[in-house]
């Protein structure tokens, strides 16, 4: 017998990994992989590195325009006042084994927020006080599992510092310099927003179900946790290392792309040409290395990328690296160790998942793609006596 419906009969082509289809639109990002561009609101990514913070780009994507003066001055308060978050998350942590990744237990904790909020069905409420707070709350909660990994106590958000500051002085306990803290700033920009990635779909997919906002956000968490969404900047430290131990780079590249295996962090879906979000995060690795260090993370990196792209080329594969390809260095040269790199891109991320919720809460419909059945019909049930032991 036939095993499709008549609509399923006329479908002829499955895009797996919902490649290039469209489900939804979007005024909160565009990624145009064509070009190498990316915009938040319209604005090119780069302007914002150099011009903005994040306090003003969080509030440009959550609301659509940069803020006001009097606008800014009044979201950073809030960032401040929503901080804050209950003993028993710290409780929580303290439960956990120290090898607990910081990422999943940001997606624990979350969900625990849930009942401890008593969050409601955010549909149809109005008010940002809930987005903010979980913004504010996401870096505090990250850098209280990251400090227990490390066995160290937890440290609480100050009021003195802004975001970024108080961020790094919380999950390392020292208070950054300027140039640590403009660092970090940018790659937190950078990361905020991304179009429909995986996370995000993920954001917008349980946010259509009308669930409450903390679940909405751990979910999203728990997609990022993948090693093929948001834990590719952990295994370039990895490759990094082997490379070194290796001691010939063309030769490593050319033996691993042969045998079929992948250079981490090289290729994007999207992206045709090169990551507007790697070009940035390049450049700024090689602003916080040191002149004249030899053997350095940036030289072993600028040739790695070099002898994959000549492997692609001479294929007529073109490919680049990716903003995972460069990311982990300059978090290491931070002084941040790998188990934190995927909580850093949710610590940024949070405020685009906000934005996606907002908007889709606009002129929600609830998210139901279809499948293909490709399995048996109408096979008889079998009693348990005659199935054998």
């Amino acid at each position: 017998m036939d095993n499709f419906s008549e609509d399923e009969e006329n479908v002829t082509n499955i895009l797996r990994g919902m490649e290039n289809i469209y489900v939804d639109t979007t005024s909160i990002s565009l990624v145009d992989g064509q070009e190498g561009k990316l915009y938040y609101r319209g604005i090119n990514v780069a302007e914002l590195v150099a011009h903005s913070t994040f306090e003003e780009t969080s509030w440009l994507l959550l609301n659509g325009n940069l803020p006001t003066n009097s606008e800014l001055t009044s979201f950073k308060l809030e960032l401040k006042t929503l901080q804050h978050t209950h003993d028993k998350i710290f409780r929580i942590i303290s439960e956990f084994p120290l090898s607990s990744s910081p990422l999943l237990l940001l997606q624990f904790c979350l969900s625990a927020l849930s009942s401890l909020e008593n969050a409601d069905n955010y549909l149809g409420q109005t008010g940002m006080e809930r987005f903010i707070k979980v913004i504010a709350q996401t870096p505090v909660i990250v850098s209280a599992a990251y400090r227990h990994s490390l066995g160290r106590p937890f440290l609480e958000p100050r009021s003195d510092l802004g975001f970024v500051e108080n961020f790094m002085y919380m999950f390392s306990g020292n208070f950054p310099t300027k140039k640590q803290a403009k660092c970090l700033e940018t790659a937190l920009v950078l990361l905020m927003d991304h179009g429909f990635n995986t996370s995000t779909f993920a954001a917008r997919t349980v946010a259509s179900t009308g669930a409450n906002l903390y679940a909405v956000i751990s979910a999203a968490a728990g997609a990022l946790s993948g090693p093929l969404h948001g834990g590719a900047g952990e295994h370039v430290i990895q490759l990094l290392a082997e490379v070194r131990q290796f001691n010939d780079v063309k030769k490593y590249v050319h033996d691993l792309l042969s045998s079929g295996g992948k250079i981490v962090g090289m290729g994007h879906r999207i992206y045709k040409t090169s990551d507007p979000r790697a070009e940035i995060f390049k450049d700024l690795l090689f602003r916080i290395t040191p002149e004249g260090e030899k053997n350095s993370d940036y030289l072993l990196l600028c040739q790695i990328e070099q002898e994959a792209r000549n492997y692609f080329r001479s294929r007529e594969k073109p490919i680049y690296s990716n903003v995972d390809f460069w990311s982990g260095a300059v978090y290491k040269r931070l002084g941040i160790l790998p188990t934190m790199y995927s909580s850093i891109l949710a610590v940024a991320r949070v405020v685009g998942w906000c934005a996606h919720i907002l908007e889709l809460s606009e002129d929600n419909r609830l998210y139901r793609p279809r499948s293909i059945y490709k399995g048996k019909i109408n096979q008889p049930f079998i009693p348990l006596e005659l199935r054998g032991f």
